[in-house]
């Protein structure tokens, strides 16, 4: 070959390997932009089935998750608690409904208890979270727009209303409604893939169970939980790790032990781990390294959820920590989690598993109330639902969980609240 005719191949050969670039790279390109255009759409129109992308986060997922989820498909209720797993699998189909619902929601309606009541008994979707959840921090957990929602949530039901959906809220006492952009027709098909379990609401139920709180999740066959032992993880070992993760020196001379107790100082903060495993910290003097990335409710419930995730880091066991309550007045705030088990609560008489206290975005005071509680393999009989019922005083929304005494076995039991 002439080497005119050989340079004329060579770049004939480089112009076609720089349009394969170019082609590979337009390509991911339109693949990106499909999938991103794709999952934008499905939370504009509500078709999401899956959490959005924060469920990517286990911070976040983890905070969002209810502890009752059921719902209405073609064969009738089908109602999820009472196993880690199956709240887990549920939320992936169910809990994008709750996020785009949140995530379109209008103007806040007032609702009166009964009129809240008549349209929840139409709704064929409910999340019930174990504490009255500020909507704004719910719809960060969530992934949407909600920044500007006021008041809290901590039972949540979706209703079909023509071509929309309606979300209905409720915590505390307070009743709200509120209209979103979630398209009726996907949301049907959703529920359309359910089956059923035999479950019903109290208001469904009617008879032995018409005084219950009518949002009461009754499963008949319901007549057993996991049996659970519990532990004290309080060792040297421990108490070195939670004095280091707070910040005091677990070797210097400001550390005072005694039978009871264990006390570590410093100039600003004191903390003190009891033998039977209650930890408790006052930061007298304000100290900044107890401070939240803001003085908002999500940054004070993550400040403490990120340290006790830490402190008690392998010393839960098979259980976990639920974010359960808040209570602010502006610049004061207390943050409440308790312990679960299989997505069922462990109650303890002397409070829940961790109490906070702020002042603005400091960190004042930290309780932690700890146990190891492991999953035996075996079960633990119930009363069943009728009987439990049938002695529960009226209004009461029973729940089924655990009652932990201090001793080595948790006592299985139906919680009221």
């Amino acid at each position: 070959m002439r080497p005119r005719a050989k340079e004329v191949c060579k770049s004939i050969l480089i112009v076609l390997l720089l349009l394969s670039v170019v082609m590979l790279s337009l390509t991911a390109i339109q693949y990106s932009g499909a999938d991103s255009l794709s999952g934008m759409m499905q939370t504009l129109s509500g078709k999401l089935s899956a959490p959005p992308r924060k469920t990517e986060d286990p911070t976040f997922t983890d905070a969002a998750l209810p502890i009752v989820i059921t719902a209405v498909g073609p064969a009738g209720r089908i109602s999820y608690l009472g196993s880690q797993e199956a709240l887990d699998n549920a939320f992936a189909a169910l809990g994008g409904q709750l996020a785009a619902a949140l995530d379109t929601a209008g103007t806040a309606e007032a609702l009166n208890r009964m009129t809240f009541l008549r349209r929840a008994a139409q709704a064929e979707l409910y999340f019930y979270y174990p504490g009255a959840v500020p909507l704004n921090v719910l719809s960060q957990w969530l992934d949407a727009t909600g920044d500007e929602h006021t008041g809290s949530g901590q039972l949540f039901c979706l209703r079909r209303s023509g071509d929309a959906v309606e979300l209905l809220v409720e915590a505390d006492g307070v009743y709200q409604a509120m209209e979103t952009e979630v398209d009726s027709t996907t949301f049907g098909e959703v529920l359309e893939t359910l089956g059923t379990d035999g479950s019903f609401l109290a208001v469904e139920g009617g008879g032995p169970y018409g005084h219950l709180d009518p949002m009461t999740v009754i499963q008949p066959s319901y007549t057993a939980v996991p049996a659970v032992r519990a532990s004290n993880p309080v060792n040297e070992s421990f108490l070195r790790t939670a004095a280091t993760t707070l910040g005091f020196n677990p070797y210097g001379d400001s550390v005072y032990q005694d039978d009871s107790s264990t006390t570590y100082t410093d100039s600003n903060a004191a903390l003190r781990i009891s033998a039977d495993g209650v930890l408790k910290l006052e930061n007298t003097g304000l100290s900044q390294r107890f401070a939240a990335a803001g003085d908002g409710d999500a940054q004070r419930i993550e400040l403490v959820r990120s340290l006790v995730d830490t402190i008690a880091a392998g010393q839960l066991g098979d259980s976990c920590l639920w974010f359960t309550g808040l209570e602010t007045d502006g610049q004061t705030a207390t943050v409440e989690f308790s312990c679960y088990v299989e997505g069922l609560e462990v109650l303890r008489a002397d409070g829940p598993a961790v109490e906070a206290r702020f002042q603005g975005n400091i960190l004042t005071e930290l309780t932690l109330r700890l146990r190891t509680y492991t999953v035996t393999g075996e079960s633990t009989a119930l009363l069943p639902p009728r009987q439990a019922a049938a002695i529960a005083p009226a209004g009461t929304r029973l729940r089924p969980g655990y009652a932990d005494m201090g001793e080595n076995t948790l006592q299985a039991d139906w919680l009221r609240s």
